[in-house]
């Protein structure tokens, strides 16, 4: 059974519950633990490409003091989901039509640079923030939660070239992101326990489903600019560690019960879990539960892309290539620059 494009998104959030009432019975734990490790992983690897968003700006060097720069961008990278329906096929025949560039993930950025002192260099500073209820995602109970914070700082390393600028840099980024569904009306039932003896049973009504991400960015990068006139060709290289944690969670009002039947009180669902194999739970309670991995990460990036400078005012887009997990990524960005003396000159 296909899922039609458009309801992609609201079965990315609810990948770990289903209304299909017929498998339910199924649903094992632990190997839904496992699928998520894998699905964790790989997002761990693709997550942090998003940071690359905003700062992207043409000038390698945009001059010293009283020169600076504020505006905003906003772009679109591709996140990697391509194990979602091994953990669908748990709950019988469901597919997502994923499409092979991936996920789209948006973002954007309010941005400003600010030249230095002495030394040829610049710093720079993004924030991106959405609010957590959006109309056309309220509209199918959706919520969102993302929070782009990051800075970096660039040297000139051909201050004295009128044409050709070149820099390198270092800078840091915090990604903190998270999407879920609420799902009224539905109750929903797992089953784990040891030597496949799934003899314990967590019940979730009304439950909260989604995805939460949270990864720091640490980044060596090189760029060279031209400036001709009204318009500046760039191109750039980065290198990247990144430390991810990711994973889903359920808040929910949730019950437990033993092999007769019995309730288990909440204090011990934890021990009861961990008695029973079922690793990596990093928050249970009666109120939902929730399990996030941590992940390390090395990422390269090319990005080249044109401006076009009018005044005080630059208008820029930028293509941007990930390396080692081939993903791609698009962004435009307008700002308000004070031109560098040199670009006045030439």
């Amino acid at each position: 059974m296909k899922i039609p494009e458009n309801k992609l998104i609201i079965f990315v959030i609810i990948f770990l519950l289903t209304t299909a009432s017929a498998f339910s019975n199924d649903a094992k734990l632990s190997e839904l633990q496992e699928k998520v490790a894998v699905l964790s992983e790989s997002m761990s690897v693709s997550l942090p490409f998003n940071y690359t968003l905003g700062l992207n700006w043409s000038d390698s060097h945009i001059g010293k003091l009283p020169r600076f720069g504020i505006g905003a961008s906003a772009g679109i990278t591709f996140l990697d989901i391509g194990d979602m329906n091994k953990i669908l096929s748990m709950f019988g025949d469901y597919h997502i039509p994923i499409p092979g560039l991936g996920l789209p993930l948006p973002g954007y950025t309010f941005e400003g640079r600010l030249g230095g002192i002495g030394i040829p260099f610049d710093v720079g500073f993004k924030i991106g923030l959405l609010p957590e209820h959006i109309p056309i995602l309220d509209t199918y109970g959706v919520s969102l939660e993302y929070l782009l914070i990051g800075g970096d700082i660039r040297f000139s390393v051909l201050p004295n070239n009128k044409i050709v600028k070149a820099s390198i840099g270092f800078g840091v980024n915090q990604l903190t992101g998270g999407i879920a569904t609420t799902m009224k009306g539905i109750g929903k039932e797992f089953n784990f326990g040891v030597l496949d003896e799934y003899i314990y049973t967590m019940t979730f009504a009304d439950p909260s489903v989604g995805l939460r991400w949270n990864t720091t960015c640490f980044e060596l990068k090189a760029q060279v600019s031209a400036n001709f006139v009204i318009i500046t060709p760039y191109a750039g290289f980065g290198l990247s560690y990144a430390k991810t944690n990711t994973g889903y969670s359920i808040k929910s009002s949730v019950t437990m019960t033993d092999p007769n039947g019995n309730p288990v009180p909440p204090g011990e669902y934890r021990p009861v879990l961990e008695r029973e194999g079922v690793e990596d739970i990093t928050y249970v309670s009666d109120k939902g539960i929730e399990s996030l991995l941590d992940y390390t990460s090395w990422n390269t990036r090319f990005y080249t892309g044109m401006a076009l400078n009018l005044s005080v005012l630059r208008f820029d887009v930028t293509g941007m290539y990930n390396i080692f997990t081939q993903n791609l990524g698009l962004s435009v960005g307008i700002r308000f620059q004070i031109p560098d003396k040199k670009e006045k000159d030439s």
